[in-house]
């Protein structure tokens, strides 16, 4: 792992030359989350490894209120692979068939989705919908709510029929 890190932060170095107006820096992934908690607004991007963006994708979730609303985007900035779109939270065995996660991350995973292949207004109309419903109440649990994973699905579905989204 140490010459992986070491080979990761040269090739960061490399491609950044190709990238001269973007401003960039690295950090140890316990410095990174101390920023995040004491600076959250000097981040706009954070470029990891597997193993450290687990780490740092678990705490934005927390600040943010919830592992249930963090989207998460794994891009091919060349595009001639295949990009993956999904909440942070991945599998939750415990709660699996119990209608209790929230919904909401997978609904911002597909609004980024639809943003990367240029679907922007779709992507607007979605996420609008999305925070409509959070704004009405219609939250889970885990967001101090008492609405399951089903009565969250459908109060955003029917939010996207009310501007003619749907079909």
């Amino acid at each position: 792992m140490r010459n992986g890190l070491v080979l990761w932060d040269e090739i960061a170095l490399k491609v950044s030359a190709d990238f001269p107006d973007v401003k960039w820096d690295k950090m140890l992934v316990d410095a990174m989350t101390m920023r995040m908690v004491n600076s959250p607004k000097s981040l706009d991007t954070i470029v990891g490894t597997n193993l450290h963006m687990d780490i740092i994708s678990d705490l934005a979730a927390a600040l943010a209120g919830s592992i249930g609303v963090a989207p998460s985007s794994n891009l091919d900035p060349t595009r001639r692979n295949p990009s993956l779109f999904e909440p942070v939270h991945g599998s939750a065995f415990d709660i699996t068939g119990k209608g209790v996660a929230n919904p909401v991350a997978t609904m911002w995973s597909a609004a980024e989705m639809l943003a990367w292949i240029g679907e922007e207004d779709a992507r607007e109309k979605l996420m609008v919908c999305v925070e409509k419903v959070c704004d009405r109440g219609v939250l889970t649990r885990d967001l101090g709510g008492s609405a399951n994973t089903k009565d969250v699905t459908k109060a955003v579905c029917e939010e996207i029929e009310k501007l003619g989204g749907g079909r």
